[in-house]
């Protein structure tokens, strides 16, 4: 081959190759510009979806479950742990034993409490009750609630003690215990009759044995029936976008469905 040939030919490559870089140029682009309106088609359905039925979209799963989980390390793992358990010592819930505080665990609570919080301040958060400290003058800043004696608060907290230790704590005792329960203490104004809680104000089970403050011992209990509780959970409704929030609600609804599936 000549140097003249070689010469004229070297346009016609360099042409070539512009063809071919400017065709794998707009490829790229035309699979970026489908794979942003897929995504954004996912997150406009994630929002109009009813929020209990994602679990059976496995596409709207797919979308929502690693932006929740990115999510919650970021916003949520200071308090509740990357491993979501929580914090008993200071009154963090475990998201993962399926034991709710409010609600059943339904996506749709989860988000509600991701949006407004729990005695955030916000309008619209979960802030109905909160447990008197029956050792004070004024237990209850809600209503009028005359404090207990010491004996009082002793017989009490063994009764609720009693119901994972019934041995432990003497029929009298209980006895005595039941009186305040149902009587002075006004227990059962949250807690219902039973002592099973009520998760529409957020008043927990005190005989299941899964405690959010304290080890469930008869001192903790005790205490905490002394100083009162009224924890505290931010809302986010002004902080993160709605498809944020919802994608969290879902996550955290899958800790409990699936509880072998926490956050590392």
């Amino acid at each position: 081959m000549s140097a003249s040939h070689s010469v004229a030919q070297d346009p016609a490559r360099k042409r070539s190759r512009r063809v071919a870089a400017a065709a794998c140029v707009g490829v790229l682009l035309l699979a970026s510009a489908l794979y942003v309106r897929a995504q954004d088609s996912l997150k406009a359905r994630l929002l109009m979806a009813v929020p209990d039925l994602i679990p059976s979209d496995a596409a709207l799963m797919g979308y929502a479950l690693p932006r929740g989980r990115a999510a919650f390390l970021r916003h949520c793992s200071d308090c509740h742990g990357r491993d979501a358990r929580g914090d008993p010592g200071r009154g963090i819930p475990n998201l993962t034993d399926a034991d709710w505080l409010y609600g059943s665990g339904r996506i749709g609570e989860i988000e509600r409490i991701v949006l407004y919080g729990i005695r955030s301040g916000h309008s619209k958060a979960q802030q109905a009750a909160d447990m008197p400290a029956f050792a004070t003058a004024h237990p209850y800043a809600r209503y009028a609630i005359e404090p207990l004696d010491p004996q009082q608060l002793s017989d009490v907290a063994g009764l609720v003690y009693s119901f994972q230790h019934r041995s432990a704590v003497t029929p009298e005792s209980i006895a005595r215990g039941t009186q305040v329960y149902h009587g002075k203490g006004l227990c059962f104004d949250c807690h219902s009759d039973h002592a099973t809680g009520d998760p529409a104000i957020g008043a927990p089970n005190l005989t299941d044995g899964v405690w959010l403050y304290g080890d469930g011992s008869l001192e903790s209990i005790k205490a905490h029936i002394a100083r009162g509780l009224k924890g505290v959970c931010p809302a986010w409704a002004s902080r993160l976008r709605p498809e944020t929030i919802r994608a969290i609600a879902v996550y955290v609804h899958t800790l409990s469905a699936h509880p072998t599936s926490t956050p590392r």
